[in-house]
């Protein structure tokens, strides 16, 4: 079976790759808007990805560590992740395109997800409209083998789930699905909620809930500015913040599991709004 798909090659509308999803394809489905997934077993070589892509290589992996991985960037595509899914599958993203933004951000386009059964390319995932920033980044998410999708904007955003399904004798399943709403992570001990996009109180509201309390830096290292009028306003776990760029602000919680760090962007309002949450991060406690 011939796939038409677009797989980021610049100017063209949508390009014939000669790929094909032979014998054993796994069954694939997207519940996402703007995200596809498609059964595929060859990749093509990346477009041209023109003078910026030397200002945006801190954005790609270092050293890569997987046969899919090294397969990926032999084709000339920037490799931005590697995560191994449940059922023996390997997901790497990775980008075509690249612009160069302030505070040595990039805005990533034209990027895929390809899943891998070794080296050979089983599935990709897509974004469906030409030259988009939809899709750029995968990650580790919970304990059962899955993996979030992240946006290509300077500011990454929460786009997808990715779960790999045991079929029985037709084989895999790998789904592309909305975002979960809650993570377990440390051996299920601790869950963490959804709560990028959201002003830090919301944010906070919903670590408490999910067992998580403020853990206020001990002294006043703030420096002067927004961490300590977030301080004041009622924010003691605000651990400090950039004086620049996108005024990324740090705060820290602690749980039975561990301890969260959350990372906000942008300022404190005269109408009153909060910054809001661009990323967290979990480090489990030792057993």
């Amino acid at each position: 079976m011939r796939q038409r798909i677009w797989i980021g090659l610049g100017a063209a509308a949508l390009a014939a790759t000669g790929a094909t999803a032979g014998p054993g394809a796994p069954r694939v489905a997207s519940q996402v808007s703007g995200l596809t997934i498609v059964a595929l077993d060859r990749l093509p070589a990346a477009p041209a990805a023109g003078e910026d892509q030397t200002y945006c290589t801190h954005l790609l992996v270092e050293t890569l560590t997987t046969p899919a991985g090294r397969a990926v960037q032999d084709k000339g595509w920037g490799v931005t992740g590697e995560v191994a899914l449940a059922g023996g599958l390997t997901a790497v993203s990775f980008v075509g395109t690249y612009a160069a933004a302030t505070s040595g951000t990039c805005e990533l386009s034209d990027g895929n997800v390809g899943l891998f059964a070794g080296d050979r390319l089983v599935a990709l995932v897509y974004a469906t409209e030409p030259g988009a920033s939809k899709l750029a980044y995968v990650q580790p998410f919970g304990s059962q083998g899955g993996a979030r999708l992240f946006s290509g904007d300077v500011v990454p955003s929460t786009e997808a789930d990715l779960r790999a399904l045991d079929l029985g004798a037709p084989g895999l399943g790998i789904l592309v699905t909305p975002p979960a709403l809650e993570e377990r992570l440390c051996q299920d001990a601790a869950t963490v909620p959804l709560i990028d996009g959201l002003p830090i109180d919301l944010a906070r509201a919903l670590l408490v809930q999910a067992g998580w309390q403020a853990a206020p830096a001990a002294g006043d290292q703030r420096s002067p500015g927004q961490a300590q009028d977030l301080a004041a306003a009622g924010f003691p776990e605000v651990e400090d913040c950039s004086g620049t760029g996108f005024g990324f602000c740090a705060y820290s919680y602690t749980g039975p599991a561990g301890q969260l760090s959350v990372t906000t962007m942008g300022e404190m309002g005269e109408d009153g709004s909060l910054p809001i949450v661009a990323g967290s991060s979990v480090t489990c406690a030792t057993p």
